[in-house]
């Protein structure tokens, strides 16, 4: 069972890692879309700055699980990196089961928001804003599902150079 947990968990890693990379790749090319266009000669283009914002969304959307399962979300170090490891580990757990509930409990108005979306367009791409909106659902689900696998016990430690807690 917990090799076959295993395996989805390593297959919606690798779809959040390359849909991580796709919107961050997206990103950077609108990006130097725009400086290039503020170059006299180059065409500066009106849906970059559109493009822009739905990358960055993306951008969070795939990442946050992966930044959750890996702890590094938002915490406070300052209170918990004194405690003993077992009072430590018991804590990051009441964090995980409160990620949980918050997400399950947002996962159907997220769903009502992406289902309201339905036959909107997006101003200057003429592209349907469902596919921006999906974000809203993604984010919570992608929350649920790495905070179910951190209670699991599949968390994963960042490497100890990130510098947070010198």
């Amino acid at each position: 069972m917990r090799l076959a947990l295993a395996a989805i968990l390593a297959a919606v890693r690798a779809v959040c890692r390359a849909g991580t990379l796709v919107a961050f790749a997206f990103l950077i090319g609108v990006v130097t879309v725009q400086v290039l266009g503020r170059i006299p000669g180059f065409p500066a283009y009106s849906w970059t700055e559109e493009i822009a914002r739905f990358a960055l969304v993306y951008l969070v959307g795939f990442s946050c699980g992966l930044a959750l399962l890996r702890g590094e979300m938002v915490n406070v170090d300052l209170f918990v990196a004194p405690l003993p490891p077992a009072i430590r580990r018991g804590i990051e757990r009441v964090v995980d089961v409160i990620v949980l509930a918050f997400s399950l409990i947002i996962i159907p108005g997220a769903y009502d928001y992406v289902s309201f979306s339905v036959g909107e367009r997006a101003r200057s791409l003429d592209l349907p804003m469902i596919a921006v909106y999906a974000v809203m659902l993604l984010i919570p689900a992608a929350l649920a599902f790495f905070s179910l696998f951190r209670l699991l016990g599949f968390a994963e430690t960042p490497p100890a150079s990130h510098g947070e807690l010198t």
